[in-house]
């Protein structure tokens, strides 16, 4: 039976990393890596869902209940919503160049990987928008994660976008050919979810540093957009920079992730910031003409270090 093949890039945030906690806006871009899922259609009614690079498997009926539970569940939840549009059983196998737990947001990849080989695969239509839209309705409702539009918007478009991420979410695409960007993993370990519920809490307790440096971090984000606009990558640099300031202030870095930024401006990035909600986890940095003595900096310091691109 023929085979359908989708793919999702992983992504990054740029500037406003937590602005799509105040719904305010963001610029992220989509990278050079990449999760597919290949599904071929069963002649019988049962779903095998195969995770390959973590040796995964599991299946169930076509119309039986099954939990939303385990490392496969945002493939069961992309399957129970879309499940009127299902006509036969199916195997999905997935695989992935995308590092997980990273700060790359694989899982909202794979969510929306699925969601575009299935509806390749049973004829039916989805725009961009209705893509990144039911990938966050699926993540923050059906599987309870606590999560802004970013993520969804940015995967779904690709490119390099800025991104209103409130209700009334929009996306303008920047003309932006390269960006050549390290990734670095200081193998902090970190608690994502409760570390967005501790900044929520602080925002509905009207915190005035928290509130004061996320003002500033809009206004760097608008600044931001300008300079890519005008292919200014050295004033792209220094407000991602500036950015880890305020992230300094807010108390969302560690020593680790100021030391990592540190090591990159050294070896020659233009600017580097910590990435995602903070205390741990990973940070970037913006080195054209740079990317493999940074990558070997960070590497000597104890991370973990990719180089990519933008994907359009």
């Amino acid at each position: 039976m023929q085979t359908y093949e989708a793919r999702a890039p992983g992504r990054i945030c740029l500037l406003g990393d937590n602005a799509d906690l105040i719904e305010k806006p963001a610029l992220a871009a989509a990278i050079s890596a990449f999760l597919t899922v290949q599904l071929t259609k069963r002649a019988d009614r049962q779903v095998l869902l195969v995770g390959s690079d973590l040796g995964l498997r599991e299946s169930f009926a076509l119309d039986g209940p099954f939990p939303l539970d385990g490392r496969l569940k945002y493939l069961k939840a992309v399957h129970r919503r879309l499940a009127p549009h299902i006509g036969c059983g199916y195997e999905a196998v997935v695989s992935s160049q995308i590092p997980i737990s990273a700060g790359l947001s694989s899982s909202t990849a794979l969510c929306i990987g699925f969601i575009r080989a299935l509806a390749l695969a049973y004829g039916f239509a989805l725009s961009a928008g209705e893509v990144a839209e039911l990938s966050f309705i699926i993540e923050k409702d059906d599987l309870d994660i606590e999560c802004g539009r970013m993520d969804q918007y940015a995967i779904a478009f690709g490119g390099v976008t800025y991104i209103q991420t409130g209700d009334q979410a929009g996306v303008e695409k920047l003309k932006v050919r390269s960006l050549p960007i390290v990734v670095a993993d200081t193998r902090e370990p970190h608690d994502t979810r409760e570390l967005q519920k501790w900044l929520r809490r602080r925002i509905a307790q009207q915190e005035p540093l928290l509130l004061g440096s996320l003002a500033r971090v809009v206004d760097i984000v608008e600044k931001g957009r300008v300079a890519l606009v005008a292919n200014d990558l050295p004033a792209l640099g220094r407000l991602m920079s500036e950015q880890q300031i305020e992230e300094n202030l807010m108390g969302t870095a560690t020593e680790r992730l100021r030391e990592f930024c540190r090591v990159a401006l050294e070896a020659g990035a233009l600017g580097a910031k910590q990435m995602g909600a903070g205390g741990g986890g990973c940070m970037i940095a913006l080195c054209p003409g740079r990317e493999s003595p940074v990558q070997r900096a960070l590497e000597a310091a104890g991370g973990q270090a990719w180089a990519f691109d933008i994907y359009e």
